[in-house]
């Protein structure tokens, strides 16, 4: 019987809007940055929403931590919406992840160098999660002179 190999779980906390989002892709490439649309004087991040058969662009604020968003469709607190990719259709919600918080189902958004963020998909849940690479490889890659920045 083969072992699987630990995990190290290394946390950082990060400051409200401290970061934002550069680069953020669908699972199947597809770019999600929308320079035409800036929140907190920065390119949102657009994804198509949809909620109880009503579909329209989401764009969200690409700073880490902030929850300002630009909505064509009007959701209420405690609903849960999908998003999918404004290009090609593929569903961004994570089927191997649930938030930790209310249960509902999360979406995730590729960032470059492996990196993921994931966010709750119920209204008024502020769960998230940026995972940037395993902490092995993420230490490996900042002695190489790699930024945090350049992962986002």
């Amino acid at each position: 019987m083969s072992e699987e190999p630990s995990k190290e779980r290394i946390e950082i906390e990060v400051p409200s809007k401290a970061l934002y989002v550069q680069h953020a892709h669908c699972p199947k490439g597809c770019d999600l940055m929308e320079p035409g649309v800036k929140i907190g004087g920065y390119p949102s991040v657009r994804v198509r929403l949809r909620h109880r058969g009503k579909e329209g662009f989401i764009y969200l604020d690409p700073r880490y931590g902030s929850f300002e968003n630009i909505s064509e469709i009007d959701v209420p607190d405690g609903e849960v919406v999908e998003f999918f990719c404004p290009h090609c259709g593929a569903s961004l919600k994570d089927e191997h992840a649930r938030c930790k918080v209310c249960s509902a189902p999360m979406f995730a958004l590729s960032l470059p160098r492996g990196g993921i963020i994931e966010g709750c998909l119920r209204k008024g849940c502020f769960e998230h999660v940026l995972r940037i690479v395993s902490g092995e490889e993420l230490l490996s890659r900042l002695f190489e002179s790699d930024t945090l920045s350049s992962y986002l």
